[in-house]
């Protein structure tokens, strides 16, 4: 009677990945925000991001960082921004709400949080 050949290792994951059967791959993580739990994300959109801008006295940095920012060539439709200020002792938070009026309409969702006196 012949021996048995070892199967070579470069077939042994395609085997248990076959071996293991449809719904058997990692488990569904939930996600953070609610409406990902509803609206599962399409391969052929881009991917929906959220882009914080935490400040305190960068009004000298603001028009540069700004201005990166509406740059990127990501989807506005697509971009959320959490934008936070507090306890600024220029015009950081006056900069930052001028800025978020005329480009509040471009993005998927705008949270503001000024932050005037320490609690």
């Amino acid at each position: 009677m012949a021996a048995a050949r070892p199967v070579p290792p470069r077939l042994l994951l395609p085997l248990l990945v076959l071996a293991a059967g449809p719904g058997s791959g990692p488990p569904r993580v939930r996600a953070y925000f609610p409406e990902e739990r509803w609206n599962p994300e399409s391969g052929l959109r881009p991917p929906r991001v959220t882009i914080a801008v935490l400040a305190r006295n960068a009004a000298h940095a603001l028009p540069a960082a700004l201005g990166a920012l509406e740059r990127l060539r990501h989807p506005k439709e697509r971009t959320a921004l959490w934008v936070a200020v507090d306890h600024s002792v220029d015009n950081t938070t006056a900069v930052l709400r001028e800025w978020l009026g005329g480009v509040r309409g471009l993005y998927h969702r705008v949270e503001w949080r000024p932050m005037e006196e320490p609690r």
